[in-house]
Order: structure tokens, then C-alpha cells, then sequence
């Protein structure tokens, strides 16, 4: 029998090493920390508007829930796309949780809005631009913005995943690309 040596197939070696990274294989956790991750993270960081520790957080919580699940990959896509769906999954709660957290602090009718920073360097490509702006928008019109073009749904589509109607969802867009115009171009006040 001639035992594989090439990069692994969606159908049974991706499967395999990840059965054998939650196992604790030290070559196969080797493998997922360095060749699936990094995928993962980059999907996730995007999303949270390039704010590291969150993304690293949603990182961590997805490896976690991967291996847990590991029996449960069929191996019918790559991992990292199975992974990227755990990974919208965790994305979708801490949106909530943040819009929570938002509220809160709504309520405490707190004096002085966040200082949102506008020193990005001039050496920065435009994409870690849009990604630092996108950060300083309220979390409900980041989450539209992501839905809409970076995970390329339709306005409806948005609407009921945010339990909203189209009005609503169109309104919270036009004010996220506003904001995010504000945010590139430097301008400040409302």
C-alpha cells in the first residue's frame, strides 16, 4: 500500500488531521494553528473591523469549537471553510453582544463621545484604511456593511438575519457608508 505524501484532500486528509489535532498530535495541531488558522483569522479580522484582540478572541473560540466538532466535519468542503462557517456563527453573537454592550452604554447617558483615531499613517495600504474606519463605526452599521459587501447579501437578506425590515436595513446603510466616508476622508463632527 503507497501511503500519501501529498498535500492532504478535502475529502479524507483534512478530515484526518483534524480528527488527529483534537486528538493532540502534535504535528497535526502544527498544521491547523499554521496552515488553517491564519485563513480563519484573516476572515474574522476583516469582519470586527480590524480590531486584533476581538479577532484573535473569535479565532480562539472557533479552534475550539472545531475540534470539539471535529467528528462532525464530513470533509465535503475545505476545513477552512467549515471553519469560516463556525467563524460567522461566532461572528453573529459577538455582534450581539456588542450591540448589548452598546446600548448599555447608551443608557448611562455618558459625557463625551470616543475619540476616534485619525492618525493612520500615509505608508498604510488603502484596505488596513477602510478596516480602521470600519472599527469606528457603531457596531449595527459595521455589521451591515460587512453583510452587505463583504459577505455580498442582499438587502433582504440582511433584513432578516437582523430581524429588520428593508427600511430599516437601507437607512443603517446609507448612515455606515456616510460614516465610513467621514471616517477616510478625515472629516469630523455629525
Amino acid at each position: 500500500m503507497q501511503e500519501e505524501e501529498a498535500e492532504p484532500t478535502w475529502s479524507s486528509g483534512e478530515r484526518e488531521l483534524l480528527v488527529a489535532a483534537a486528538s493532540g498530535e502534535p504535528a497535526a495541531v502544527r498544521w491547523l494553528l499554521d496552515e488553517v488558522a491564519p485563513v480563519v483569522y484573516g476572515f474574522v479580522f476583516a469582519r470586527v473591523g480590524g480590531d486584533q484582540a476581538a479577532a484573535q478572541d473569535l479565532l480562539q473560540e472557533t479552534l475550539m469549537e472545531a475540534v470539539r466538532s471535529a467528528e462532525g466535519f464530513r470533509g465535503e468542503s475545505a476545513l477552512s471553510t467549515w471553519m469560516c462557517s463556525i467563524a460567522r456563527r461566532r461572528l453573529a453573537r459577538y455582534y450581539e453582544r456588542e450591540r448589548r454592550a452598546e446600548l448599555a452604554r447608551r443608557s448611562l447617558h455618558l459625557v463625551g463621545a470616543a475619540a476616534v483615531d485619525n492618525e493612520a499613517e500615509a505608508d498604510f495600504a488603502r484596505q488596513d484604511e477602510v478596516v480602521r474606519a470600519l472599527g469606528c463605526l457603531p457596531v449595527l452599521q459595521r455589521q451591515v456593511l460587512v453583510l452587505k459587501y463583504i459577505e455580498d447579501m442582499s438587502v433582504q437578506e440582511i433584513a432578516d438575519h437582523l430581524h429588520r425590515n428593508r427600511v430599516q436595513v437601507q437607512s443603517l446603510l446609507q448612515r455606515g457608508r456616510d460614516g465610513l466616508r467621514r471616517q477616510l476622508t478625515g472629516a469630523e463632527g455629525a
